[in-house]
């Protein structure tokens, strides 16, 4: 898959089955887990053969790009689309304390601009499972009292939360992270534009 599919989807591939080697039972952090993660990063290298092979350069861009922290394809993508948009530092699943109280751990972090972005699958307020018998209010509610305990954190100063649409059109997620005072380049837009015209729709409209 990573010599043959396109950036994003090697990356969304090599993220799911790094998560499933080092993270089988959920999210950990911690030398022991990163060693791990180390090892199942060059396994999976030392099978794709030579970079001088068909698609071997590409597939060690991706690996060398690719995360088990990434908790679903969404995050996935989002991190693609920030690398598109030359935001290249970020964190993933940042964990927040405010007066030494877990408050909870952010999608991906923005040191730079001390801007939390959270992706927001619509599944969270439609799926009764993950509802636990609240309304999709309730949530909405909940998660806005998340965001303010988050926000007390002296190194957040802005939460965004974004969805799937705004990874489909870039400019969409450019519009909330500037309004939260990250700078991003016209020209990345116009280019992550283009690459998500063709990932999504076959153009580079």
């Amino acid at each position: 898959m990573s010599r043959t599919a396109s950036f994003a989807d090697a990356v969304m591939c090599l993220d799911a089955v790094l998560r499933r080697l080092v993270l089988p039972d959920g999210h950990r952090t911690g030398a022991v887990v990163q060693a791990e993660f180390e090892r199942a990063r060059a396994g999976i290298s030392s099978r794709l053969g030579p970079a001088s092979s068909p698609g071997g350069r590409t597939a060690r861009r991706a690996l060398a790009f690719s995360s088990a922290w990434a908790e679903n394809g969404g995050e996935s993508l989002l991190r693609v689309v920030l690398f598109e948009l030359g935001l290249s530092s970020v964190e993933l699943q940042k964990a927040v304390e405010v007066d030494g109280l877990f408050v909870g751990r952010c999608d991906v972090f923005l040191r730079a601009f001390g801007v939390a972005i959270e992706f927001d699958g619509h599944v969270k307020l439609t799926d009764p499972e993950m509802l636990a018998g609240r309304t999709p209010a309730e949530v909405v509610r909940q998660r806005g009292r998340r965001d303010r305990r988050l926000l007390r954190h002296p190194e957040i100063r802005h939460v965004v939360h974004c969805e799937y649409a705004d990874l489909v059109f870039p400019e969409r997620l450019v519009e909330l992270l500037r309004a939260a005072g990250v700078a991003i380049d016209p020209r990345r837009v116009s280019a992550a534009a283009r690459i998500a015209g063709r990932r999504f729709s076959g153009t580079s409209a």
